[in-house]
Parts: C-alpha cells; structure tokens; sequence
C-alpha cells in the first residue's frame, strides 16, 4: 500500500518554512529545480516508511503563463507532497502538533 498525501499553508514564503519543517519532522531538505516544478526542496521520506518529501510553489509559471500545480487548492501557496509513505500519519501528527499553518489537503491510497 502506497500513501500520497497533499499539505498546503497561505504561507508562501519557502525560506520561512524550511527551518521549521526541517526541525518538526526530524529531515534535511536539498534544493531542486525541474521544469516540471520549477525550483523547489526535496527530502528523504525514509524516516516514514516512505520515497520523499517535496516542497514547491503550487503559483508556477512557464512559456503560456502562470498555473498552479494543483489547481483544486489555488488559495495555498505552498505545498508539501509526502509521496509514498508508510508513515504518513505520523507527518500528519508531526504537522498538526507542530505547524498547525499547514492544512491536510487530500489522500491518496494506492494499493
């Protein structure tokens, strides 16, 4: 069984948030870039029985313009992708007790 989960905060500044989430869910983050998500901050999910963590901007821009990543949630700026993971109640736990700014989005389950 594979969970994906989906957290997004109206905060949207990145650098205000590496350090807290860093510090709440026990991880390193390492900065990315792809045309697909633009810059954004990947870190080991191992911790949680899992593949990663991955923090972007959901207002990206390319040739035809700015999109958001994940359209359904347009008023969340940022957003955490916790792919794969076994553990993902426990980031859920983590979160709540510790960076309520973070709202729990969607779960996907996939067998």
């Amino acid at each position: 069984m594979a969970i994906y989960d989906l957290y997004g905060t109206r905060v949207e500044s990145l650098d205000q948030l590496l350090g807290p989430l860093s510090v709440v869910l026990g991880i390193t983050w390492e900065e990315r870039e792809s045309d697909y998500r633009g810059v954004y901050h990947r870190a080991s999910a191992v911790a949680y029985g899992g593949k990663d963590l991955v923090l972007q901007s959901n207002r990206l821009t390319d040739e035809d313009g700015d999109y958001f990543q994940v359209p359904e949630y347009p008023d969340y700026g940022l957003l955490l992708f916790v792919n794969r993971c076994t553990g993902a109640d426990e980031v859920r736990d983590r979160l709540a007790a510790g960076l309520p700014e973070w709202a729990f989005l969607r779960r996907k389950i996939i067998d």
